[in-house]
């Protein structure tokens, strides 16, 4: 026996270290605010899946949405070439592009979004001139090179940039790989998934009402990626999905006629 206590299969040593480390860094009230919310978030994930969770969730968002705000959208996912704002490379999470804005809802953590702001909401400004392609993003240039161009996973961009990735946060190198293999496995699933199933919208196969690929909507009625799905949105652009459902974050006013929130 080692000795180790583990809570949730994290052991408590390590947990102990981070709370020190956290403490001398933030000091008590900064610590204390980051307690709070990894308690409410791990709460959250373990209620995810759960039956009636989500239908619970639903009736709770209508009474602050109304329902076409939380309404998917079915479009072409040819629809959606551009991300909202500029495309950087990540230091954690994925490899590469920041989402311009939060949804209040989502459980991010240490993201440097321009805005929180609610589902349907319209917002003025100049968030909707710059645009990268999405076609730049890695996880959509492997799923390219590995399903119409027949890579290895170890050849394609996306393998190479998390490999390298987790090589730079002191891993292994064959730790590494293995880590990048288990990711560009898990794009594997989806797209077989798709291609014998078909698209099916998150609300049907799980009731979750906001998982689904967000986008916003530029003041010339560009649909613009903004989160979530960018998976699901890869693998549909190389099967030829012909629709797919989105939700809407943001408009902006000049499109819809609104006024903007700020």
């Amino acid at each position: 026996m080692s000795g180790i206590l583990n809570v949730g299969c994290v052991p408590v040593d390590n947990i102990l270290r981070k709370l020190r480390h956290h403490l001398r860094d933030e000091g008590i009230s900064g610590t204390i605010g980051a307690v709070a919310g990894r308690l409410r978030k791990t709460t959250a994930n373990g209620l995810e899946g759960t039956p009636g969770y989500h239908a619970l969730r639903l009736r709770l968002l209508h009474r602050r949405y109304d329902p076409e705000d939380l309404a998917p959208i079915w479009v072409s996912p040819d629809e959606i070439t551009s991300l909202t704002g500029g495309y950087e490379r990540r230091e954690s999470g994925h490899l590469d592009y920041v989402p311009r804005f939060k949804p209040k809802e989502a459980r991010w953590e240490s993201l440097p979004y321009e805005a929180e702001v609610p589902y349907g909401a319209v917002r003025a400004g100049e968030w909707d001139r710059e645009r990268e392609p999405f076609s730049k993003l890695l996880m959509y240039r492997g799923v390219q090179e590995r399903f119409e161009q027949g890579f290895d996973w170890e050849e394609t961009a996306y393998y190479r940039g998390l490999r390298d990735r987790f090589a730079s946060e002191s891993r292994s190198e064959s730790r590494s790989k293995e880590l990048a293999m288990d990711r560009c496995e898990r794009l594997e699933t989806v797209y077989e998934t798709i291609r014998s199933e078909g698209y099916r919208s998150q609300r049907a196969l799980n009731g979750n009402p906001l998982h689904e690929i967000t986008v916003n909507v530029a003041r010339d009625g560009e649909l613009l990626y903004n989160c979530e799905g960018r998976h699901r949105l890869s693998v549909a652009k190389v099967l030829g999905v012909d629709r797919i459902p989105v939700l809407r974050l943001v408009s902006h006013p000049e499109h819809d006629g609104g006024t903007g929130n700020e």
